[in-house]
């Protein structure tokens, strides 16, 4: 078969396919006499690799954390045991890594001008460690997150067109609450 899968064909008539892993881990070669053990161990591990295989796509393409990908792999097992240690393999492999995904998240949302408060929601929905969440926002490049700032003011603060100033400030500001800015921020903006 394709991508190094294997159709493995019994003598009682029963047909497996096999990833190349499994043919090597248990020699599972033209001849050979196998026993049920030995049948079920192949089976299992099978099973187990074609998971780990489809979180690794799941956690290279989507950019999900630990947390999510632990979800996606015991919806598929319901079983603690190997969902723990497929995360474990995962993590060994470098193909989980928190640290390196929360920070392509964090300046995702900054270019895309969220404010802390939305970054630090969005980063709990995704499942972040909350020490983590606290540690990445104390890193981030202000200047980077100002610059972006600004440029949203910039594009919004014509937009509300009114005679009275107060109001036309209360709405900018308000959109910018709802963006996740603070009030610190509006400060820095020195809003008019």
């Amino acid at each position: 078969k394709k991508n190094n899968y294997y159709n493995v064909l019994l003598d009682n008539g029963n047909s497996y396919v096999f990833s190349e892993e499994v043919i090597l881990k248990y020699r599972l070669v033209n001849g050979k006499e196998i026993d049920d053990k030995i049948l079920d161990d192949a089976i299992s591990f099978n099973n187990i690799s074609d998971i780990y295989q489809k979180a690794m796509r799941y956690a290279i393409r989507y950019m999900k954390s630990k947390r999510e990908i632990y979800e996606y792999i015991f919806n598929k097992t319901n079983d603690e045991y190997i969902t723990n240690d497929i995360i474990n393999k995962l993590i060994e492999n470098h193909i989980i890594d928190d640290n390196k995904i929360i920070d392509s998240y964090i300046y995702s949302y900054i270019i895309n001008s969220n404010g802390i408060n939305m970054i630090k929601e969005k980063l709990y929905q995704k499942g972040f460690n909350q020490s983590l969440i606290v540690k990445k926002i104390l890193d981030i490049d202000y200047n980077l997150y100002y610059e972006y700032l600004k440029k949203l003011y910039n594009k919004i603060k014509n937009k509300y067109d009114n005679p009275n100033d107060y109001i036309r400030i209360n709405k900018i500001k308000n959109y910018l609450y709802q963006r996740g800015y603070t009030y610190s921020d509006m400060e820095e903006l020195d809003i008019k």
